[in-house]
């Protein structure tokens, strides 16, 4: 197993991060909120060549998980490839935080993942697979900020008087 925590700070009010989340899961998956499809990548850095772009298509499975501590949205997220093939398996969570002011939170994914293709997965791992694992699952986190954001900045231009 490996450990993958990443984090980002999203601009939108903290009290509207449950419901922001839980529509981009809805706009990209079922009408629940809690299966979506999404294109995970990468940029693989190879010496003395252009990256090489790397993305499957995975399945990403997400359920409250509420603490009784917890004053913000917790959810338990899984993802696998829709298609079978060398992509690690992840289970975490993603946190919904406070940040500095409740005009923005911060939006956390840490969990484990199992690296494909056994020993030499593993070798691969620590050599640039968690480096790389981090990296997807910033792409993942910053999907959903892209999402809210725009989401957000939408529905606050529509609460603008319109000039007479």
């Amino acid at each position: 197993m490996s450990h993958i925590d990443e984090h980002l700070e999203v601009q939108c009010p903290l009290a509207q991060a449950a419901l922001r989340l839980r529509h981009f899961f809805q706009s990209h998956g079922n009408a629940a909120g809690d299966v979506a499809r999404l294109a995970l990548g990468v940029d693989l850095p190879l010496p003395g060549t252009a990256p090489l772009a790397l993305a499957r298509s995975v399945i990403i499975t997400m359920q409250p998980h509420v603490l009784k501590s917890d004053m913000t949205p917790r959810y338990r997220v899984q993802w696998a490839p829709e298609e079978p093939g060398p992509f690690p398996l992840f289970a975490g969570e993603i946190v919904v935080e406070a940040s500095e002011d409740y005009n923005d939170f911060v939006l956390r994914l840490w969990g484990d993942y199992t690296p494909p293709l056994g020993a030499l997965g593993k070798g691969f791992d620590r050599a640039l697979g968690n480096r790389l694992a981090s990296a997807t699952a910033r792409h993942l986190l910053g999907q959903i900020q892209q999402h809210i954001e725009q989401a957000f900045e939408a529905d606050e231009a529509r609460k603008l008087p319109s000039p007479s």
